[in-house]
């Protein structure tokens, strides 16, 4: 088998599993495509993705001409498998898509579930109304889809109601590990308090607030019994939660403002638990990140990656905004604070079987060669 990836850029939480398809012996060659290496925006946070570590044995492509992309549709189109990430949201991806059409190609998307914000704050559009635009706009393009790769259980319930014809797998992104040991040194002692961390942007639908003030609600619950706080990134909100963690003398919470993404794994193994809080994340990687640094992660259900957190020894998923119940959880984990560490190498363990870059490509492979399979992460 020959597999196509069409990308707007080099995706780090893509390339994880990318990297290890031609492990399978069912996979003679990988072929990746992007219109550029790497976004401003994900260079900013530090990733080079050009230099990754396998990608050397990948067919690579940055910004293919149109005279490459159309060798590219025509070269071995009875045993390839073409994969566009994006096609509505990158004018790179939908070129190749609609190039594509020109040849009798199996097609597949690996896409998120479409973005509601909540069902209508900041634009945000209901499902409804995406499947209405799927119908009128995309109708002519679905036969021309084989299957769909979606990121968690929402986003392939969604897709599996727009067209009887596609396969629709269950998916996830996934991140690179990064085995790094916490040192004894004092600090890290078992009778430190909980260290709690957040990694992402400071933006209002990542809903920091909430799980600021769910700090401050379980720390009143119990006097003197600190949870650390550490936020590890930036944006538009900062000072707005800056000004939150003033107004309630919060000595214990700490911006460290954006970090290089190659710090992020040191940074995770100095803590216990992860927390992202979003409103909406069509999947949300750090999650993954968490669990591959051996931290009991908590996300809101909005987040796709909520999908990986089954084993209750994993992590705990909270309704979004509600912040009664990420305050219950919050308590939880700092009245066991012991077993949270001690099951901390079981996360990390589990996270190797289930979630690296191995389990998710073998698991790719076996969905588009039609073999009965399920999810890594969600096995006994």
């Amino acid at each position: 088998m020959r597999i196509v990836f069409w990308q707007n850029c080099l995706s780090p939480h893509q390339l994880p599993y990318i990297v290890h398809l031609l492990e399978d012996e069912r996979v003679d060659e990988v072929v990746v495509c992007a219109g550029e290496a790497i976004n401003r925006t994900r260079k900013d946070m530090g990733w080079d993705t050009t230099s990754y570590p396998g990608l050397e044995n990948c067919d690579v492509y940055l910004v293919p001409t149109p005279q490459t992309v159309e060798h590219l549709m025509q070269v071995r189109t009875e045993d390839s498998y073409h994969l566009f990430s994006g096609i509505r949201g990158f004018a790179f991806v939908f070129d190749a898509f609609l190039r594509s059409l020109a040849y009798p190609l199996k097609r597949g998307m690996i896409t998120e579930r479409p973005n509601t914000y909540a069902y209508g704050r900041a634009n945000g559009k209901p499902l409804w109304l995406h499947r209405l635009r799927w119908k009128l706009q995309d109708r002519k393009f679905m036969p021309k889809v084989n299957c769909v790769f979606a990121m968690g259980t929402d986003a392939s319930d969604f897709y599996r109601t727009l067209h009887e014809g596609w396969k629709v797998f269950p998916f996830g992104y996934c991140t690179e590990g990064h085995q790094i040991e916490r040192k004894p040194d004092g600090s890290t002692m078992i009778t430190h308090p909980l260290r709690v961390a957040y990694v992402g942007g400071l933006s209002w639908w990542k809903s920091v607030d909430t799980l600021l003030i769910s700090t401050i609600i379980t720390q009143k619950m119990s006097p003197g019994n600190e949870i650390e706080l550490t936020l590890i990134g930036d944006g538009p909100e900062r000072a707005k939660l800056e000004a939150i963690v003033n107004k309630n003398q919060l000595n214990n919470v700490r911006f460290l403002g954006s970090q290089k993404q190659s710090e992020i794994p040191r940074l995770l193994a100095y803590h216990d638990v992860l927390v992202l809080p979003s409103i909406y994340d069509g999947w949300g990687a750090v999650v993954n990140e968490g669990l591959q640094a051996g931290l009991f992660t908590i996300c809101s259900d909005a987040c796709g990656a909520k999908d990986l957190l089954h084993d209750p020894r994993c992590g705990a998923v909270f309704r979004t905004g509600d912040v009664k119940q990420l305050t219950k959880v919050l308590s939880y984990c700092r009245d066991h604070v012991e077993s949270i560490r001690g099951d901390k190498q079981y996360r990390m363990d589990w996270a190797d079987k289930a979630i690296s870059g191995k389990a998710v490509a073998r698991y790719m492979v076996d969905c588009l060669c039609n073999v009965k399979t399920e999810r890594p992460w969600i096995q006994e």
